[in-house]
C-alpha cells in the first residue's frame, strides 16, 4: 500500500494506516458516507495534483477502486 495514499485514507476516514488494505470497501467503513466521499475526492485531488470526474468518483467504492482510478490518472503508487 502506498504510504501517501494510506495516510490520506486514514485521515479522511479516521482509521489507522494499518487498517487500510486493497480489500477494504465502503460498506466496511462506518464513516464512509457521501460527505466523506467528497472529502476523499478533494483530499486526493490536492495530494496527487489531479482532477477527478464523476465516473472516477463513482468507481471509488473500495481501496482497490481508488487505486485503479489513481493509476488510470497516471499516479505512480509504487513508492
Amino acid at each position: 500500500m502506498n504510504k501517501k495514499l494510506a495516510e490520506v485514507l486514514a485521515e479522511v476516514f479516521g482509521l489507522r494506516a494499518a487498517e487500510i488494505h486493497p480489500g477494504l470497501q465502503k460498506d466496511d467503513v462506518g464513516t464512509w458516507d457521501s460527505l466523506k466521499q467528497m472529502d476523499l475526492v478533494m483530499s486526493l485531488e490536492r495530494e496527487f495534483d489531479l482532477a477527478l470526474d464523476i465516473p472516477d468518483i463513482l468507481r471509488m467504492t473500495s481501496v482497490a477502486g481508488i487505486v485503479s482510478v489513481l493509476k488510470d490518472k497516471g499516479v505512480d503508487l509504487e513508492n
